[in-house]
């Protein structure tokens, strides 16, 4: 019986690790996570080149692909982590030609050609990367902040990644509860073009972040641990069911070969405010302070095999918002009226 049971239980986990194994690329090869790269490999004459070689190298986490190019001369990519990549394509009897410095961003396709002379021209043709071009793969409009942009943007609540919403076209604050408000029924939503409070969907990850009850977003990721910030506001491709106003996408920041990180320190204080309120003069000034402080952190454990990233973010709030005082009326200060037996109307 015993051994019965143990060969159940063998049987069991190894079904349940198959599940997760072929379930996993399903999860990680989204495209709300990741980026495309294609291109075309032709020689000199403009002729394609098909079975040429394409390596395409992260330069940040040293994962590496070779794809083999198409009988037109087509390579393609996909599902490949955000980042800066260096590009080589290669052939036999053509020189090696490699672009340097590519960045991949989300959820967009990167379009790379080549051209490669005969070997006996010249050894090897190294090129600078340009600027990503004008999208002309799809027809989605959306807009974009990578980590640099998301960390100069003066914001108030680093722990809340909506208010970055606020940089895209087509947005409208949210008219009766306002912004960036959790305990409001709409205060976690953003509304483009009128289409409502309720008509955007959330993916931070590429895991769905909708709460179930009210289309809002569910849960808030510190801007510091942000790589890229997306809205895309039409012409959604399949993969976004889910929303009819916009879709936000947050893809956060993971560990590299190289260690590096931040830290932050927001100091909100009632010292620095006013002595007094122009409209209550000589009103006690209420002692109100708040501290948001944290850091992130990435870091190789295996060099080019294992990483990892740490965030730590936390909020203090000390001092009292407001002071209530007691004010007696003019007939309660009368000590006239302190020891009359009449019914309380005018009891102090």
């Amino acid at each position: 019986m015993l051994n019965q049971n143990s060969s159940t239980y063998r049987i069991c986990f190894a079904t349940i690790l198959m599940m997760l194994f072929f379930a996993l690329p399903s999860v990680i090869r989204a495209q709300t996570v990741t980026g495309t790269l294609q291109g075309t490999v032709t020689d000199s004459k403009g002729d394609v080149l098909p079975g040429a070689e394409v390596v395409v190298r992260n330069t940040e986490t040293g994962q590496e692909r070779s794809i083999t190019t198409n009988s037109e001369g087509i390579y393609t990519a996909t599902f490949l982590p955000i980042g800066r990549y260096s590009v080589t394509a290669n052939a036999q009897g053509f020189s090696r030609v490699a672009h340097e410095n590519v960045e991949i961003t989300l959820n967009r396709t990167r379009v790379i050609d080549f051209t490669l002379n005969p070997s006996g021209v010249t050894e090897a043709v190294m090129i600078a990367a340009e600027d990503a071009p004008i999208n002309t793969t799809n027809a989605e409009i959306k807009g974009s902040l990578n980590a640099t942009e998301i960390l100069d943007k003066p914001t108030f609540n680093q722990s809340n990644f909506l208010t970055l919403a606020e940089t895209f076209t087509g947005f409208q604050e949210n008219p009766t509860s306002g912004q960036n408000n959790p305990t409001a029924s709409s205060g976690s939503s953003i509304n483009f073009n009128g289409t409502g409070t309720r008509g955007a969907t959330f993916q931070i990850n590429g895991v769905n972040n909708d709460d179930s009850s009210e289309n809002q977003n569910r849960q808030g990721a510190s801007l510091s641990t942000i790589k890229e910030f997306q809205v895309i506001t039409n012409n959604f491709t399949a993969e976004f069911g889910r929303g009819y106003g916009a879709v936000v996408l947050v893809q956060t920041k993971s560990g590299t070969n190289e260690l590096h990180g931040d830290g932050y320190w927001y100091h909100n204080d009632s010292a620095l405010n006013a002595a007094s309120n122009a409209f209550t003069p000589g009103a006690i000034k209420p002692v109100n302070r708040r501290n948001q402080y944290g850091f992130t952190t990435g870091f190789p454990i295996l060099k080019n095999k294992l990483f990892g990233f740490v965030s730590f973010d936390q909020v203090k709030n000390t001092g009292a918002g407001g002071y209530t005082r007691d004010i007696f009326l003019a007939s309660e200060r009368n000590p006239s009226n302190w020891f009359l037996q009449t019914p309380a109307n005018d009891t102090p």
